[in-house]
C-alpha cells in the first residue's frame, strides 16, 4: 500500500474516524515529528520515500517537488494552496487536491468573532474581573457599521452574510468577482482603497502570493479610519507587521483581530501593552465542524486518487 505523510498536526488528534479509514484499508502511515508546519528542507527528510502526503500549512516549495520523485499527491487539508507551489508540482506530475469549502463557515465565525472582541474589549474586559476590578469599559457597536470585505471568496461571502445580520452596509473589493455578483450576494463592490477609507471593520481574505504579499502596508493603514478595527483570518504575509504596529501605536486605527500573522507564533512583547489588540492561534478552521469536514474531505481526496478515481477537488492533476 502506499505510504502516507501525515503533515498536519490536528490531523487524528479530535475527529478519528478519517485516520481509521486510513489505517483500515493499510496506508503506511507517518507522522510529523516537529509539531509545527513542515520548512522544505523538513518537508525533503520527511517526504521522499512517500506516496502522497496529507498536507498543512507546510511549504512545499520546487525544491521539495524537485527532490521527491516518489511523490505523486499532495492532498491539503484545508482550502488554502498558497505554500504548495502549484507550478512545480505540475512540472513535477503531482496531483494537488484540497477540501474548499471545508471551514469556511468556521473561519467566517471567528471572524465575527474577533470583530466583537476588539469592538467590545472582551478580553481585556475578562482580564480585569479575573483580577478583581469591576471597571465600565466603553467600545463600538458593530450594529449598523460598515463592514468591508478585502477579498470576496467563499469566506468572505460567509462574514458579509453574517454582518447583514447585524444590519451591517457590507463593501468587497475582489478583482477576480464582477459587480453583479457581489451584488446579488448583498455587498457594493468597491476599489481596495474606497473599502479601506470607508469601512468601519476591515476583515481580510486573501491569499500569500506575490500580488497581494504585505498588501495591506503604511500606504493602505494611512487610508482607514481612525477608529477601523482590523480583523485577520487569511494569511499573515498579506500584512505588513512594521506598519500595523505603527498604527496601532501611534492610534492611526481603532484596533485589530489578528488569528493569521507574518510569523508564527508571533512574538508576544510586540503585542504586550495593546488592549486593543486580540490575538488567536490562527485556529479559525479549527471547530469540531471544520476539522470533520477537511479530514474526510483530505482522505476521501487521497484515497479516490489511489484508488483511480477522480477527487472531488483537484487543483493541479499530476501525470504520476
Amino acid at each position: 500500500m502506499p505510504k502516507i505523510l501525515i503533515t498536519s498536526t490536528s490531523f487524528g488528534k479530535k475527529v478519528k474516524e478519517p485516520l481509521e479509514t486510513l489505517e483500515n484499508k493499510g496506508y503506511d502511515l507517518k507522522f510529523n515529528d516537529v509539531g509545527r508546519p513542515l520548512l522544505a528542507e523538513e518537508l525533503i527528510e520527511r517526504v521522499a520515500d512517500c506516496d502522497g502526503c496529507i498536507a498543512g500549512l507546510d511549504y512545499f516549495t520546487a525544491e521539495v517537488f524537485a527532490a521527491c520523485d516518489k511523490l505523486r499527491i499532495v492532498s491539503r487539508y484545508g482550502s488554502g494552496v498558497d505554500r504548495v507551489d502549484l507550478k512545480a508540482a505540475a512540472e513535477a506530475g503531482v496531483t494537488v487536491t484540497n477540501t474548499p469549502v471545508a471551514n469556511s463557515d468556521s473561519v467566517a465565525d471567528l471572524a465575527i468573532g474577533l470583530m466583537l472582541a476588539v469592538a467590545r474589549k472582551i478580553p481585556a474586559a475578562d482580564r480585569s474581573v479575573r483580577d478583581g476590578k469591576w471597571e465600565n469599559m466603553y467600545g463600538v457597536s458593530l450594529s449598523g457599521k460598515t463592514v468591508g470585505l478585502v477579498g470576496f471568496g467563499r469566506i468572505g461571502r460567509r462574514v458579509g452574510d453574517r454582518a447583514k445580520g447585524f444590519d451591517c452596509r457590507v463593501l468587497a473589493y475582489d478583482p477576480f468577482v464582477d459587480a453583479d455578483a457581489m451584488s446579488e450576494a448583498g455587498a457594493e463592490s468597491k476599489t481596495l482603497d474606497e473599502v479601506l477609507a470607508e469601512s468601519d471593520f476591515i476583515s481580510l481574505h486573501l491569499p500569500a502570493n506575490d500580488e497581494t504579499r504585505a498588501m495591506i502596508n503604511a500606504e493602505k493603514f494611512a487610508l482607514m479610519k481612525p477608529t477601523a478595527i482590523v480583523v485577520n483570518t487569511a494569511r499573515g504575509e498579506t500584512v505588513d507587521q512594521d506598519a500595523l504596529l505603527a498604527a496601532l501605536r501611534e492610534d492611526r486605527i481603532g484596533g485589530a483581530g489578528l488569528d493569521a500573522h507574518s510569523v508564527e507564533p508571533p512574538e508576544p512583547a510586540l503585542f504586550q501593552s495593546m488592549d486593543n489588540v486580540v490575538l488567536t492561534p490562527h485556529m479559525g478552521a479549527y471547530t469540531r465542524e471544520s476539522l470533520v469536514n477537511m479530514a474526510t474531505g483530505a482522505v476521501e481526496n487521497l484515497c479516490d486518487f489511489f484508488e483511480g478515481k477522480t477527487p472531488a477537488h483537484v487543483v493541479v492533476k499530476g501525470s504520476k
